[in-house]
């Protein structure tokens, strides 16, 4: 028996609903941020390009939360949103950070949309852009809305491409959830901070600022050391390598061609690529300056917190007593991004030094190192016996570097470890080991047990922390 007609109407409206869900979830590119339309306050921009502009700012650090957009009935199809969030905010301060700019993870929370008449996704899947704003107004009704953070909302996808900032100079930002870990969230994040789209019809090649036809601080993105282009895509660009080879000219008096390199291609804030492949993540100089100036005269003074915040734990707790049972149950976590070292430190503290307390010692024995690139972000925690040590990467003060919250406690008590008697009683190999279980580790008379001589007492923590003591015991 052949098919029906029906069937193959079925067969096909399936196939094209499939096709449509998948084309739906891919990464697209484009922004649905709205390009300024009033001309830069007089005053507030310096326009530089000169990094010593940096050496004597301010560090700052914004709260950020995130939010991610479920479909009304309470699912997405992203299983690794809140491990995707902690990547895309690692992405975020690697790239702003050598402006002296910080992002303080303050929790990721999923919401479900509402119900909307006639769209069965809600605001899981945003049509329009209008639709966009329906959902950041219905959030902050309804309780998912931080005043005193930047808020992202990774919702499920949207017909006008990877997000979209409420406003050059705001602090809203939708992303598609499958953006969250690629340069969308730092575009999007840029156009928060006041840069806009790097291309433009407008803007003029030379860079010249006595030439009759410069322009670049008043067209395009207003920025020097960003060259002036039309945008980039397969017909002018080569996605492999990617380097301008197109012929597009400035039509000002001349017939001049525009001075495009490959930073201007990789730009975090190019408007679309049309599926580039260049995914690096890049800011200018003159980039960073323009958003420190707007930081400056006080936009996001709401989402300001300390820097003393990156120092402290972001999810877990501390393990203080053996009154709260197993040490294994505690573990304090940190957000990925940074360059950490925690260094062997001694101090009266069974819970961290306050920020401020540098009294307690350490030296240079770092116990665990994270690199800024870990992914594994179960391993980024404060081992007992260490002070944590963050790599600042900034160009606002020189002692950027700092070495602080020493956690010594020893309320945990050892799970293991051993006697190693010197028999010549001087340090040599010439050693008798004893092996010690924990209620061996834990004699509250080990020491008045030993025989005359030189010990080292190792102990071992089930937290992975170890501990040694040399001792002389005379008779």
């Amino acid at each position: 028996m052949k098919p029906t007609k029906l069937f193959f109407r079925l067969l096909f409206c399936t196939f094209m609903l499939n096709v449509c869900f998948m084309s739906a979830q891919q990464n697209n590119d484009g922004c649905g941020t709205p390009e300024p339309t009033q001309p830069d306050p007089v005053g507030v921009y310096s326009y530089s390009t000169d990094p010593s502009e940096l050496e004597n700012c301010e560090i700052k650090v914004f709260n950020i939360r995130f939010w991610g957009v479920n479909y009304p009935n309470g699912i997405n199809d992203y299983p690794n949103r809140a491990h995707d969030v902690l990547e895309g905010l690692a992405n975020l301060n690697i790239l702003y950070n050598q402006f002296g700019i910080y992002f303080k993870f303050r929790g990721f929370e999923e919401f479900d949309s509402p119900v909307i008449a006639n769209d069965p996704t809600g605001f899981y899947v945003l049509e329009t852009i209008s639709q966009y704003y329906d959902m950041v107004n219905w959030a902050k009704a309804n309780g998912y809305h931080d005043d005193n953070a930047f808020n992202v909302y990774a919702y499920g996808w949207s017909s006008f491409g990877a997000g979209i900032a409420s406003a050059i100079i705001s602090m809203d930002c939708g992303i598609s959830s499958g953006n969250l870990i690629t340069h969308g969230l730092p575009h999007e994040i840029g156009h928060n901070l006041g840069l806009i789209h790097t291309n433009s019809i407008s803007e003029h090649a030379t860079r010249d600022p006595n030439d009759i036809c410069f322009n670049a601080t008043t067209a395009g993105d207003r920025v020097v050391d960003t060259n002036a282009n039309r945008g980039f895509d397969f017909n002018n660009t080569d996605p492999i390598d990617c380097e301008y080879i197109g012929d597009e000219k400035d039509y000002c008096t001349v017939r001049t061609p525009y001075f495009i390199t490959n930073a201007d291609i990789i730009n975090t804030m190019r408007s679309s690529d049309n599926g580039l492949g260049c995914k690096e993540i890049y800011l200018t100089m003159g980039q960073g300056i323009r958003i420190r100036n707007i930081i400056d005269v006080g936009h996001f003074n709401d989402a300001l917190t300390d820097v003393s915040s990156l120092y402290e734990p972001y999810a877990g707790e501390y393990f203080y007593s053996s009154t709260q049972g197993s040490p294994l149950n505690f573990k304090p976590l940190f957000q990925p991004g940074f360059d950490y070292k925690f260094f062997e430190c001694s101090c009266d503290c069974p819970l961290p030094s306050n920020y401020n307390d540098t009294s307690f010692y350490y030296n240079n024995n770092a116990v665990l190192t994270i690199s800024k690139y870990e992914t594994d972000f179960s391993i980024i925690t404060h081992p007992n016996h260490t002070a944590i040590f963050i790599d600042l990467v900034s160009p606002c003060v020189a002692n950027g570097q700092l070495t602080r919250r020493c956690y010594d406690n020893y309320n945990n008590k050892p799970g293991w470890g051993s006697v190693t008697k010197f028999n010549d009683g001087v340090l040599n190999g010439n050693v008798t080991v004893t092996p010690k279980d924990s209620l061996g580790i834990n004699n509250p008379t080990l020491v008045d047990e030993l025989n005359p001589g030189l010990y080292k007492i190792e102990k071992n923590y089930l937290d992975g922390a170890t501990d040694q003591d040399i001792i002389y015991k005379e008779n």
